[in-house]
């Protein structure tokens, strides 16, 4: 735990999720410039801006995929930690006094 009280693990979600959430906002953004600048036919314009967001679509997709999996990974982690813990303070409250 941090000095806030929070877990990494919490806050690593937190960053991924705003990560993400700029990624798809620049997406956006970038696409709205692009409109408003192409020298292009309104067709072939709304066309390669469809283009954009399929494949900003994908990346953002990838990039949910690959936080699942991190995510994924490190909540095992953290049971077997909480599981070999829960583990140990059982042995040694069964043992005897000594």
């Amino acid at each position: 735990m941090n000095e806030n009280g929070r877990t990494e693990v919490a806050m690593s979600q937190n960053n991924s999720g705003e990560s993400i959430l700029a990624f798809l906002l620049g997406g956006v953004v970038g696409a709205a410039i692009g409109v408003l600048l192409a020298p292009k036919r309104g067709k072939e314009t709304r066309e390669q801006i469809l283009d954009w967001f399929e494949k900003g679509r994908e990346k953002a997709r990838h990039l949910v995929d690959e936080e699942r999996e991190v995510l994924h990974t490190k909540k095992a982690q953290v049971q077997a930690a909480w599981s070999a813990g829960k583990k140990a303070y059982q042995e040694t409250v069964a043992e005897p006094n000594s």
